[in-house]
């Protein structure tokens, strides 16, 4: 008797949350992550804010003492974001955490001066927050 040879659909040979498709988008969120967390780590010593005719990046704000010194949560946050993804690492964890230090800084200033914190922002902030977002959604599964 001749051997049987059985064919199955492409679907059933494989479940659907391996193989190198999902393998190709893991690796290229965990790019896209490590690059926002990179931008959030590079846009810490970009100028934040303008006062009393000078501008002020977050490295120089932090020089200011108190509850300033927590703004270096924020390098420190983008290294472990950036570490865990060249490790092959969880990054949920970490990137959700960095992405919402900006928006917890943002939180503290605003609690603390009011209003005029927007008219004080500058780019560096903006960026801060955007790339903030783009860490707290992307490393989502």
């Amino acid at each position: 008797m001749p051997d049987e040879i059985t064919i199955k659909p492409k679907s059933e040979s494989s479940p659907a949350n391996s193989g190198p498709e999902n393998q190709i988008a893991s690796l290229g969120r965990t790019q896209l992550v490590n690059l926002c967390a990179a931008g959030l780590g590079v846009s810490f010593f970009l100028p934040w804010a303008n006062f009393l005719f000078s501008t002020l990046s977050g490295f120089d704000l932090q020089k200011d003492g108190g509850g300033q010194r927590l703004l270096w949560l924020i390098p420190i946050f983008c290294a472990i974001t950036i570490f865990a993804g060249i490790t092959k690492r969880n990054q949920q964890i970490a990137g959700q955490l960095t992405g919402a230090l900006p928006f917890i800084v943002g939180i503290y200033w605003y609690h603390r001066i009011g209003s005029d914190l927007f008219h004080m922002l500058t780019y560096g902030a903006y960026l801060s927050l955007i790339f903030g977002a783009a860490l707290f959604v992307l490393p989502r599964k």
